[in-house]
């Protein structure tokens, strides 16, 4: 009798022991399938390219959700917050900038995948010589797209810049403005909304094309640092050696989807070698 009840308890630890052990399993197995569900925010322009990504994860067991905004801050205040896994949506000098404002590290894949050709568009003028007295540009309003815009006005000789005294020119660094251009802050998804409007805006070539319908090489003067301004997959710094990440990143630089991104912008955005 004792050794009948011997082996029951012997059973029963045995029993206890094999789902003690299967526990870590299921809820390691439970995590690994979790893990695979990704959340990817994009612009309008940015979503085929999220499209192309989800094309490439899902083979491999990755379940990915699209998540579409509206404003250009929005998709990376969600990645901040956690909300979502990764967005194509800002350059990366704009990325930087909302790293040191809301503290935190968002950061790009590396190689970088493409840049915007930012410019100066015209419907009234076609030189730049054209633009008149008291002229209205339009120009992004965020710092780091002001910034940028100034830049390009000055190499355009338009006009002339003090020596910077912050990580961004300002309209109050402006020295001399000959033309008394006046500059019209945007947001800088509507910049090229104003074409109409104004003398002139200074924006991506995606903008004015989809706006104005304008070919991507019909500007007055293009900004010469544009390939200064990568963009690509922003992830959270902790996601930056993900696999998905690196898996997303290879996927759209194989020559299957450098031909699609070349069919389908255009011109509008250009691809890295």
């Amino acid at each position: 009798m004792n050794m009948k009840k011997s082996q029951l308890t012997i059973c029963i630890l045995l029993a206890m022991t094999v789902l003690c052990l299967a526990m870590p399993v299921g809820q390691n197995q439970a995590q690994a399938r979790e893990g695979k569900k990704l959340k990817l925010g994009c612009l309008a322009y940015s979503e085929p390219m999220v499209q192309w990504i989800k094309e490439g994860l899902e083979p491999f067991g990755y379940s990915v959700e699209i998540i579409m905004f509206d404003a250009n801050q929005l998709p990376a205040t969600a990645l901040k917050d956690g909300s979502i896994d990764g967005i194509i949506a800002n350059h990366r000098p704009w990325i930087l900038t909302f790293n040191r404002e809301k503290n935190c590290n968002l950061e790009m894949v590396k190689p970088y995948y493409f840049y915007s050709f930012f410019a100066v568009y015209s419907v009234k003028h076609k030189n730049l010589e054209d633009l008149p007295q008291n002229s209205k540009i339009a120009v992004p309003g965020d710092p780091s797209n002001m910034s940028r815009s100034l830049i390009v006005l000055e190499k355009a000789g338009l006009i002339t810049l003090n020596e910077k005294s912050d990580i961004f020119y300002t309209v109050l660094d402006i020295k001399d403005n000959p033309k008394k251009i006046t500059l019209l802050e945007t947001e800088i998804t509507q910049t090229a909304r104003s074409i109409q409007d104004v003398d002139a805006v200074i924006t991506s070539a995606y903008f004015v094309s989809e706006a104005a319908h304008l070919d991507p090489k019909d500007y007055l003067f293009a900004d010469p640092q544009n390939e200064e301004y990568a963009l690509g997959l922003i992830v959270r710094s902790e996601d930056l050696d993900a696999e998905w990440a690196k898996m997303a990143m290879q996927n759209l630089r194989s020559e299957e989807y450098r031909k699609k991104f070349k069919d389908h912008y255009q011109g509008k955005y250009i691809l890295y070698q």
